[in-house]
């Protein structure tokens, strides 16, 4: 009789405590970890970047625009999302870099839109620094870039124009994997009254949050 109880409790308890057991198991291999990302509005205050007089659009206003709509995508999938400037106003680039760094961030996204004196130039690039001192920060940079262009392209049906080696300071000089997106021309007169509209701005902030859950679940 005794033996029987023994066993029975035994039994209750391993039921009990085994999912315990696989969440614990779980945070400790960061199953349930979603890392930190920094998104970065590009220009801002008296730095308008790429400027169009008519119709009059300001580049600084669309980065921001679509850097909170990827916020609010990185969010509803669990990220912690931390912005380098939330509002119109001007931060040099190597603030940026300083403040990314000193975060406990694992990735770095800056956002932009192109210009081109040949207004049929169109589509979507993404810019990674291929360093040779820090190789394992230039292939993840690289892989970001190539999964978050690919759903970017998906969602919004736009143009690739491919993943490319750059220099820039915001991704040259932070110490996590950092990409720069150029998310389309506002020189070309179709692309720019898509990114233009609310629903398409929406679009490519969708990409590039399943571009980063992709690249988290294939790569991290």
């Amino acid at each position: 009789m005794f033996l029987r109880i023994f066993l029975f409790a035994s039994f209750f308890l391993s039921l009990y405590s085994a999912p315990k057991k696989i969440i614990a198991s779980a945070y400790e291999s960061k199953t349930y970890k979603r890392p930190t990302i920094v998104l970065d509005a590009g220009h801002g205050g008296l730095d308008r970047g790429a400027k169009i007089k008519y119709p009059y659009v300001e580049e600084k206003k669309l980065t921001l625009s679509l850097t909170l709509l990827a916020k609010k995508e990185l969010e509803k999938l669990g990220y912690k999302v931390i912005l380098t400037r939330s509002k119109d106003y001007f931060i040099p680039l190597k603030k940026r870099v300083d403040y990314a760094n000193s975060l406990d961030a694992e990735m770095f996204i800056s956002i932009h839109f192109n210009s081109c004196p040949n207004n049929e130039a169109h589509g979507i690039e993404i810019y990674y620094h291929n360093s040779q001192e820090n190789k394992q920060k230039a292939k993840s940079s690289k892989n970001l870039a190539q999964s978050t262009l690919s759903q970017i392209c998906k969602k919004s049906n736009a143009k690739s124009r491919g993943v490319k080696n750059g220099r820039f300071v915001v991704i040259k000089d932070t110490k996590m994997p950092a990409i720069l997106i150029e998310a389309g021309f506002l020189t070309n007169p179709q692309e720019r009254d898509n990114i233009r509209k609310q629903i398409y701005l929406e679009k490519i902030s969708y990409g590039i949050a399943q571009g980063i859950e992709n690249f988290i679940k294939k790569f991290v």
